[in-house]
């Protein structure tokens, strides 16, 4: 009995370091901690739990566009989005991921996100991503495109961390396990329009409207 317990839970760890998932957001509340929103904690049955948790500095947010506080175009899957309002933050994958890592994200500073063996950025070093900025050309539209980015590595990773200026940059659509998006077709609505203007409140170099 005790050796088919474990069996199952081996066997369970194994299929999901190499499984893909695809964090969209959904239901998470504009200006709600990320933390354990795919570990069990959202509180909605129509979230799945990954085994991902972020930095307690990790934020949801939705575009002004639907109806909440952000400062720029939805996302290709138009659902919430989230964003560091630190320098530096972590996402963690108790089970483990292979293969690649993909996500959408739009900023208006440079910006380096690693992948790591371990937990919270530690144990061995296994890629590196460095964004630059995006949103350049928005003149008075603040954040107004979103690209799509991707990156293969060999080993199991434990967590991704992400470093740049404090609300310069939004995530969405993070997909564990390959380089290219899980998100379903069409998914060219991140190429929606520099020439789309909408009110902020606040300065154009913020994500967050205040």
């Amino acid at each position: 009995m005790l050796a088919g317990v474990l069996l199952f839970v081996l066997s369970t760890s194994f299929a999901h370091a190499n499984s893909v998932d695809l964090l969209s957001f959904m239901y998470l509340q504009n200006g709600a901690p990320v933390a354990n929103f795919y570990n069990g904690g959202s509180g909605n049955p129509g979230v799945p739990n990954f085994g991902v948790t972020f930095s307690n500095n990790f934020m949801g947010l939705t575009s002004e566009f639907n109806g909440g506080a952000g400062a720029f175009l939805p996302d290709p899957s138009q659902t919430p989005v989230i964003f560091n309002n630190a320098a530096t933050g972590w996402m963690n994958v108790s089970g483990g991921f292979t293969n690649g890592l993909n996500f959408f994200y739009t900023a208006s500073a440079g910006q380096t996100v690693q992948i790591w063996s371990g937990s919270q950025g530690q144990g061995t070093l296994l890629a590196t991503i460095n964004l630059t900025a995006n949103d350049g050309n928005c003149s008075a539209v603040g954040y107004c495109n979103w690209t799509d980015v991707g990156v293969k590595f060999t080993g199991t990773a434990g967590s991704v961390t992400f470093m740049g200026p404090a609300n310069t940059m939004g995530l969405a659509d993070i997909t564990i396990g390959q380089s290219t998006s899980a998100v379903p077709e069409p998914s060219s609505l991140y190429l929606l329009g520099t020439g789309l203007a909408f009110f902020c409140a606040q300065g154009l170099r913020r994500l967050v409207k205040r």
